[in-house]
């Protein structure tokens, strides 16, 4: 599928929806589609595409921080995205960019998805300079207006969260509304960056110190000076309390003409802004996450705290139900006291508490994975394209044994499949059933994978293959995606059809029956995907007397099959014959120094009077008798055979010649 995700902020802007929109690209383009992002640079030059990133120019809006407004005009820009050839176009804000991407669905016939990330009910503020309550309430009916048209010609609308939800149904919005929460990609905030997190502790000097946290933006919806105040009450009370303010906004300079009033600048460290790779480095510096926000649709910094571990201190809100369990992933506070009661209570029994915090923290996210977001996501998007371009219904369907011909219609287009039978009587098809495009690909997908599967079983059937040569196999001879390849493997598994264990333990007994030494038997495991460390481990399992004694009987099997040519020569054979069959050096010395050649001297002479008794008429015919009668001298020793002997048998055929 080929996506437009279009966003008035994106990376390098730290916000929810910045990262929402790079976590939902990057887990996208994991799955194997597409993805292009269209969104705004705080210049008024012309707009630039780079590595699938169109920037548009735009104006920032200094009163909310990180975010530039972008024109909706681009007349330039929407050949540009005309030529990205999109299947579906997915905006993520109402405004700026988000009015162009109407544009852009309407003009080039792209269905169209919309998700709300904020509520702008909590931002009317910024234009109620005054604080005027008809003012606000005007506001108000304002961006619900605003909401109810934006969600016209659209064919979805995703929120973060079922307050969204809530509140958008009651603006009487009837599209459809799906839930789907933002992503997280989980690892990166699971493990711990050890360094830079002792470099962080280092800076703010924070070892031996309870720190909490704060991560977002530093705006009056974030209400942090209550959190301020609350944190200063807790410091009165525990001494070894430190707060980390990171991050940057409209309400910095009041924040900390706050905490100096408080007289607690030494307590309090205003870091200002964070790269999106340092994040989660700040949270493992961290002991605690406060925010006292109200105004979230999901609360990203809520999730990327409890991925990280931590404990999270927050007020009462929809939006975090099913995030914050009290006493086992945070605590809710409705007031300064009520806060100051529950840290002052897990501070004395931290060492007691964290680990089953973390542990239970990192259970209520792991359903929030970006693989899981991403997938939420395209379902969406796969209906809102059904919605727009309508369902195929099946005309013609025939079937004998092993396929089954389908026809389908949608209004003057039709189309030709072929499936396996067995696949289309699993589903109960039909002549006269709908079909939306996603069940369509579905069924198609299934059939790749069926065809895939059948490939495999005929290959298993010849001999046996690894989870590693298998996969292998399904990315280049059928182009399988990850999660094709895995659901495949999970089939075969689960039929006994591979097992890698029993692979690798019958491999190793074949290769030692075979009498091949342990370097052969490295490489070979190794090229069917299995770890050199787990092989080297095995294979020194193995008495070293033992392994010896198989290399002897490989060299005195291979000896034996050498009829010509002198000690030496057979020598340098054997050992070059088991350094092709995996033994290593040092061994070769052990196994030589055991091998009885039973090579007789009468046998080596033998094959020395042929092979000098065919040089000397060689050389004969081209030189004189004395010049041919040293050149096969030198060619007997040459070939490793003893001098003594050499000159025994070029004397013979002296006498054979004069005869």
């Amino acid at each position: 599928m080929r996506i437009g995700l279009f966003s008035d902020t994106y990376v390098p802007d730290i916000n929810g929806v910045a990262s929402s929109v790079a976590t939902l690209q990057h887990a996208l383009e994991e799955a194997g589609h597409t993805v292009f992002v269209i969104t705004t640079q705080s210049t008024l030059m012309s707009a630039t595409l780079e590595d699938n990133v169109l920037r548009l120019p735009g104006v920032e809006l200094k009163f909310l921080y990180g975010y530039t407004m972008s024109s909706p005009v681009h007349i330039s820009a929407m050949r540009a995205i005309e030529e990205m050839n999109l299947d579906i176009i997915h905006a993520h804000t109402e405004f700026g960019i988000g009015i162009f991407a109407r544009q852009c669905a309407r003009s080039l016939y792209i269905p169209l998805v919309i998700t709300y990330h904020t509520q702008y009910e909590d931002y009317t503020h910024y234009v109620n300079f005054l604080g005027l309550k008809s003012i606000d309430t005007v506001s108000k009916k304002a961006v619900a207006a605003l909401r109810r048209f934006y969600s016209k010609n659209v064919q979805a609308v995703i929120v973060p969260s079922q307050k969204t939800k809530d509140l958008l149904m009651n603006y009487d919005i009837r599209k459809k509304i799906a839930v789907i929460p933002s992503g997280l990609n989980l690892k990166s905030f699971k493990e711990v960056q050890t360094e830079e997190v002792a470099s962080i502790r280092q800076e703010l000097d924070l070892n031996d110190k309870f720190t909490i946290v704060y991560l977002g933006r530093i705006a009056e919806e974030k209400s942090l000076e209550l959190v301020i105040d609350a944190v200063s009450k807790l410091m009165d009370e525990k001494e070894n309390v430190r707060m980390i303010i990171a991050g940057d906004g409209p309400s910095v300079d009041d924040l900390k003409n706050q905490v100096s009033d408080l007289g607690k600048q030494d307590k309090f460290y205003f870091v200002g802004s964070v790269m999106r790779d340092r994040v989660p480095a700040y949270y493992h510096a961290s002991d605690a996450f406060v925010s006292a926000s109200l105004t979230e649709t999901q609360g990203l910094t809520f999730i990327e705290a409890l991925a990280s571990g931590l404990c999270v201190f927050a007020r009462p809100d929809r939006a975090l139900d099913d995030l914050i369990i009290e006493g086992e992933t945070g605590y809710l506070f409705s007031d300064i006291d009520a806060f100051v009661e529950k840290a002052v209570m897990y501070i004395d029994n931290y060492e007691t508490l964290k680990d089953q915090f973390q542990a239970k923290a990192q259970e209520i996210v792991s359903g929030l994975s970006s693989e899981t977001f991403a997938k939420n996501i395209l379902d969406c998007y796969q209906e809102a394209i059904d919605s727009y371009h309508g369902k195929y219904e099946i005309e013609y369907l025939d079937q004998d044994e092993e396929r089954t011909y389908i026809d389908i219609k949608q209004g003057f287009e039709h189309d030709k499949l072929v499936f396996d039978t067995e696949l289309i009587q699993r589903r109960g098809l039909s002549v006269g059933m709908k079909l939306s495009r996603n069940e369509i690909n579905s069924l198609e997908e299934d059939q790749k994978i069926y065809e895939a599967y059948q490939a495999v079983l005929k290959r298993i059937a010849i001999r046996d293959y690894t989870s590693f040569e298998i996969s292998d196999f399904l990315r280049t001879r059928h182009e399988m995606n990850e999660e094709q390849v895995e659901t495949i493997l999970e089939i075969l598994k689960k039929r006994r059809f591979i097992n890698d264990d029993r692979y690798f333990k019958d491999k190793i007994d074949y290769h030692r029956d075979q009498l091949r030494g342990n370097e052969w038997i490295i490489e070979d495991l190794s090229r069917r995907g299995f770890s050199k460390i787990d092989i080297e481990n095995t294979l020194l399992d193995e008495d070293h007397e033992i392994y010896v004694e198989r290399g002897l009987k490989r060299a005195i099997n291979y000896s034996g099959s050498i009829k010509e040519g002198s000690r030496l020569q057979r020598n340098s054979k054997v050992r070059q014959h088991l350094l092709r069959q995996g033994f290593e050096v040092s061994v070769i010395r052990e196994i030589m120094s055991q091998l009885e050649d039973d090579y007789t001297h009468d046998a080596e002479r033998a094959s020395l009077m042929r092979i000098m008794s065919k040089a000397f008429i060689r050389y004969l015919r081209k030189d004189d008798e004395q010049l041919a009668r040293t050149k096969t001298i030198n060619y007997g020793i040459s070939k490793g055979y003893p001098v003594d002997m050499v000159k025994d048998v070029m004397e013979e055929l002296d006498d054979d010649s004069e005869d």
